[in-house]
């Protein structure tokens, strides 16, 4: 674990900016995004981080910093686009796997956890061929200020992500070991990566 925990901190050097702000326009809004734009102009890349790291990414999650538009605005659903394997075939037809997602405040601290297996929400279960919006609804969650979602895709789901010039302040890969957070990246060659920005929205109340 310290060893993959190297390997990410040296991706992430020299990686310096800013990118979209995954914040909410006014305190009226009911959707937050974590990317600004049409998505269907966006260089987006489906990203499962099992694949990418291997094993110990069964405790590693996809993370993106939102600000509430309220204090104590209440999120009811998590959508992400994303990709499970299904390509009308029944060879693609995915096998079961557990996937979660994880509230927290803007400490990391643990508001709430949901576990369930990835088909009610998957592309299979919709027939869809490609990268699709699937939204996961948990109870009524209170935030205040920053809170993070995480997403655990435990090699499930791939998540769509968009290429960015710098370094994300919005996306991250959470390490439960240590309850940390590193930049989004991947890696390009030795020492060197591209930093990326998750694709996410939370609808809230």
């Amino acid at each position: 674990m310290v060893l993959l925990i190297t390997v990410f901190c040296l991706m992430a050097l020299s990686l310096t900016g800013i990118s979209a702000a995954a914040d909410a326009k006014s305190p009226a809004n009911q959707v937050i995004y974590s990317y600004e734009g049409n998505i269907t102009e966006k260089d987006i890349i489906p990203v499962d981080l099992l694949s990418l790291i291997g094993a110990p990414a069964y405790f590693f999650a996809e993370a993106v910093k939102f600000k509430a538009p309220k204090a104590d605005w209440k999120v009811n659903a998590v959508q992400l686009y994303g990709w499970d394997g299904f390509n009308g075939s029944d060879q693609s037809i995915p096998k079961e796997r557990i996937i979660a997602i994880e509230i927290r405040d803007k400490n990391l601290k643990l508001l709430y956890k949901f576990a369930d297996s990835q088909l009610p929400y998957s592309n299979y279960a919709r027939n869809a061929t490609l990268m699709y919006p699937l939204t996961i609804p948990i109870p009524k969650i209170p935030v205040s200020d920053d809170f993070y979602v995480c997403f655990y895709d435990r090699g499930a789901i791939a998540v769509a992500s968009e290429r960015l010039n710098e370094t994300s302040k919005n996306s991250f890969i959470y390490v439960e070991d240590g309850n940390q957070l590193l930049p989004a990246a991947l890696p390009t060659r030795e020492n060197a990566s591209t930093p990326i920005n998750w694709i996410m929205a939370i609808n809230g109340d």
